[in-house]
Parts: C-alpha cells; sequence; structure tokens
C-alpha cells in the first residue's frame, strides 16, 4: 500500500497518520524509496522554513543541523512507534588505490554523508544486493558484511555474510544468528518486547490560544501590524500542512500541527 511523498510536508502527514491504531493494526512495516530522495525533501523544506534556496545560506551551520535533527527525528519517531523500517538506496562507488598500485572499485550507499551517518544509526542490518552468474544463470544475493570493495554490516553477530536474496531467506538467517548468539554467547531471547513510551496530551483550546497570543506578539494589531511577519508565519504554517491556511482554520484533530507551528512561532519570538 503506498503512498505518494511529494514533499516532506507529506511525509510528516503520514508520520502523524501512523500514530493511529488504524495504522498500527493495518502496517507492521514501513519502507521509505528511496531514502535519498526523503533527504532531499528534508532539505528542501528546512530551506523554505529559512527562506532559502540552499541549505548551505543559512548562516553558521544552522541549516544542515537542523536538517539533521528533522530528519532523524521524523525517522526514530517510526521504530517508537513500533513499526519496523526499511530503508531503500542505490549504491554509488568510487575507485581507490591499494598498496600494491592497483585500483578496486569501493560499492556504497548513494546517500549524503549526514544522512547516512543517521540511517546507519537506525538499521540493524546494511544489506546490499547483488548479482552473481552459476552456470549461465544469474543469482541475487544479499551481503551483510562488510569487504574490502563493499560496505555492508550487521548487529547480529553470527548473520551469515551471504544470503540468497529473499523475504524467508533473511527471516531464517536472522533465526539463525539469534539461536548462535543463544548457543554460544549465553544471550537471552524473548519473542516479543513491550515498548513504553510517553506522550504528553495537547489541549486544542490551550494551543489554540497559544497561538493566537503569539501571532500577536509577533505581528501586532491593527495599524502597527507588520505583514512581513504574518507571511513568514503563514509560510511556515504552508510548510507544516502542505497548503496555505489561517491560524483560525486549524481543527481539533489537527491539535499536534498546530503545536508544530506554535514551536515555530515560539523560535522566532526567541
Amino acid at each position: 500500500m503506498a503512498a505518494d511523498i511529494s514533499s516532506w510536508s507529506d511525509f510528516k502527514s503520514v508520520l502523524r497518520q501512523l500514530e493511529k491504531p488504524e495504522a498500527k493494526d493495518m502496517y507492521q512495516t514501513i519502507i521509505i524509496d528511496t531514502v535519498s530522495i526523503a533527504w532531499d525533501q528534508c532539505e528542501q523544506f528546512i530551506c523554505r522554513q529559512n527562506g532559502v534556496q540552499k541549505i548551505g545560506d543559512i548562516p553558521w551551520g544552522g541549516g544542515y543541523s537542523a536538517c539533521k535533527k528533522e530528519f532523524e527525528n521524523s525517522l526514530r519517531k517510526i521504530t517508537m512507534l513500533g513499526y519496523g523500517v526499511v530503508l531503500i538506496a542505490h549504491n554509488a562507488s568510487r575507485i581507490e588505490k591499494t598498496a600494491d598500485g592497483s585500483e578496486v572499485e569501493i560499492i556504497f550507499p548513494d546517500l549524503p554523508k549526514r544522512a547516512a551517518e543517521i540511517c546507519n544509526g537506525i538499521v540493524d542490518i546494511i544489506g546490499y544486493i547483488g548479482t552473481e552468474w552459476e552456470n549461465g544463470e544469474a543469482k541475487r544475493w544479499l551481503y551483510t558484511r562488510e569487504t574490502p570493495t563493499l560496505f555492508a554490516g550487521s548487529r547480529f553477530k553470527y548473520m551469515a555474510p551471504k544470503i540468497p536474496f529473499g523475504y524467508d531467506e533473511l527471516v531464517n538467517a536472522i533465526a539463525d544468528a539469534i539461536e548462535l548468539s543463544e548457543k554460544k554467547d549465553g544471550v537471552t531471547v524473548v519473542d516479543s518486547a513491550n515498548l513504553v513510551t510517553t506522550k504528553e496530551e495537547l489541549n486544542f483550546q490551550e494551543v489554540r490560544s497559544r497561538a493566537q497570543e503569539l501571532w500577536t506578539k509577533l505581528v501586532g494589531s491593527g495599524e502597527n501590524s507588520n505583514p512581513d511577519v504574518a507571511n513568514a508565519i503563514l509560510k511556515k504554517i504552508e510548510m507544516t500542512m502542505g497548503r496555505r491556511m489561517k491560524l483560525s482554520e486549524f481543527t481539533e484533530d489537527q491539535v499536534e500541527l498546530l503545536n508544530l507551528v506554535v514551536l515555530d512561532m515560539e523560535d522566532m519570538v526567541k
């Protein structure tokens, strides 16, 4: 069941939907294809928030910091909601010289460094899907261990370095790795884990009142109002909601999104 994501605002909207019990009943795993496009959309989102064309135009490296925080928090939110996550990336390569002067091709995920660091910290397996020819037939493999020419890895100590590519094959390989950890290292294996999270309940009337208070403080009223600041706030609303709208148009079921706007306005006050 695919959802077309054309902007980071779309992505944030889907994240909000994933909080609902109905979504948790329908989905177990969220797949992002590709994660490099998601990073680009996140970067554009931060640029629009700050009214610049390039992330580097935000002073003192603030754009890169904001983009990294936004991207990491959003991906981690999916895991904290209890979903499995699959991040798909294309591969890139570079040529390096070895000690004897020969050249080798190094294969790695095609991701900016900041995005790669975030993704690597979240996932349990970094797998590369490759093809080998056997007796004139192509066979696809999933490589789960790093080699001198391939970037891959796994948190499972006894994971097979290469397995036939397929869902059942991957599940079985993980089960084998866990079983070996139990036998060789004496680890405790459980069938399930309870995820405990705490979440502050937002009161719509309080959030709306705070939004109106901040609007008056930032924009002013009557002849003393500041249209430039008002337009800046409306742009932040558009980036959050994906469309132009007023604070008064937020409904009670959009309280979390309205709260995001309130947080942006509080930053403007600071």
